[in-house]
């Protein structure tokens, strides 16, 4: 996990690869046999790169998305 990184090329609101969860916007790229999520904040982005055999994907961006919203 790294935070303050750079909004990701391709990264648009109406992306098929861009989902809302929990109310944070997440930006979804596939690189080969990983998954890095970036989400979308106005002072600094947070980027988590995982494996794509992880299966619960969706699970831990609910996690860190309650996290996220504390952080101003």
């Amino acid at each position: 996990m790294r935070c303050g990184v750079a909004q990701p090329a391709g990264f648009s609101a109406n992306s098929p690869q861009t989902a809302s969860v929990d109310g944070v916007v997440w930006f979804q790229q596939i690189e080969g046999n990983r998954v890095r999520w970036t989400a979308i904040r106005h002072d600094a982005d947070v980027e988590l790169i995982v494996p794509t055999s992880y299966e619960a994907q969706g699970g831990f961006l609910a996690e860190l998305a309650r996290a996220l919203k504390q952080v101003p």
